[in-house]
């Protein structure tokens, strides 16, 4: 296992943590209208999590399961957290087969040839960064509507 490993175990913790945290009442709340909503937002990290970050590291074009109009259906909150957790589990197994060359190697990707592992912490960054959108919105509607 490397660090990488367990920085992505960690953020995929918290991703869980704030899913089970969402309630169907406020999925579809947003703090303007012009916003994205909570609903939105997972679905943004559901792909990232399940397409996105397996795509890079298996160069793939899509993993088993994803449909193409993935983000144009309608989904319930447990279907968003299920796809969530296998993403959670083929994420980490991915990673967890990388030792530190194969994060160290050079692939294209934005113009540009870049270690494997940068790209990486982009979507784990995202993945952490939209997390906290959701904490707080939850916690904007939470004052909003005591």
């Amino acid at each position: 296992m490397n660090v990488l490993t367990d920085f992505a175990g960690y953020i995929f913790e918290r991703v869980t943590q704030t899913a089970n945290e969402i309630t169907p009442e406020i999925m579809d709340w947003k703090l303007v209208n012009e916003a994205n909503s909570i609903y939105w937002i997972l679905v943004h990290m559901t792909r990232i999590a399940y397409l996105l970050i397996p795509q890079l590291l298996t160069g793939t074009y899509n993993p088993e399961g994803w449909d193409d109009d993935y983000e144009q259906q309608k989904h319930s909150l447990t279907e968003l957290k299920e796809d969530i957790g296998k993403a959670r589990v083929r994420v980490l197994s991915l990673l967890g087969e990388l030792d530190k060359a194969q994060l160290d190697e050079k692939i294209m990707i934005w113009g540009s040839m870049r270690p494997l592992k940068e790209p990486m912490f982009v979507l784990l960054g995202e993945l952490l960064h939209h997390n906290g959108q959701i904490a707080m919105l939850r916690g904007i509607n939470k004052r909003v509507n005591q």
